[in-house]
């Protein structure tokens, strides 16, 4: 009994594909990278606060040693508004550094009605000890009334001082500060003039002999 042999064939849409079909591609094979976290880094709500607070000092000290040596406010405090303005802190970069001349200057009065208190020169500062009227009446009494020289002289001569004679200077009020300080240079001149009058007399009198 012989073998048959038989050819087969698979079907037509088996073998080749069908007018406008594609055989799929298989799926690319995707590698996951590890994926690293980014460093942040967060800054404490109060590290500019403290920053600001220790270059405010330091250019309170620079204008009281400027002020001491002679030279104006006004263009001390323009100097410093220009150098610092607008800058941003170091401690945390999305700040930016706000003191204008303005405000500058109140914050040397400040620190300077304190005693050169650090903590004067924070954001929240309420001074201890306020001034009332009557006070710095009192002190305005002692300035014109009393032969002083200076507010330090006056000062001294309260019988009891409830804060630093720059604080007394403040509670004084712009208008009186300028009128007393005009009579503190008029008595200056005055008793510069009358040494020099009593020295020249002297070489008079020597010379006459």
């Amino acid at each position: 009994m012989g073998i048959r042999k038989t050819n087969f064939r698979p079907p037509r849409a088996a073998r080749s594909p069908q007018k406008g079909l594609r055989f799929a591609s298989p799926p690319p094979v995707t590698i996951r990278r590890r994926s690293i976290p980014l460093l942040r880094i967060n800054f404490s709500s109060t590290s500019w606060q403290r920053e600001r607070e220790l270059r405010v000092a330091r250019i309170c000290r620079s204008l009281d040693r400027g002020c001491a040596a002679g030279k104006p406010l006004r263009k001390m405090l323009v100097r410093f508004a220009w150098r610092w303005n607008g800058k941003r802190y170091k401690g945390e970069p999305s700040h930016r550094i706000r003191l204008a001349r303005g405000t500058l200057g109140h914050l040397y009065r400040r620190w300077k009605a304190s005693g050169g208190n650090p903590a004067a020169l924070e954001l929240h500062y309420r001074a201890p000890v306020k001034l009332r009227a009557g006070h710095a009446l009192d002190f305005g009494r002692v300035c014109v009334n009393a032969p002083v020289r200076s507010f330090a002289d006056a000062y001294a001569r309260l019988p009891r001082a409830r804060a630093t004679v720059f604080a007394y200077r403040l509670a004084l009020g712009d208008k009186l500060m300028r009128r007393i300080v005009r009579l503190f240079a008029a008595r200056r001149l005055v008793e510069f003039r009358a040494r020099k009058a009593r020295a020249a007399v002297n070489i008079s009198a020597t010379r006459g002999t």
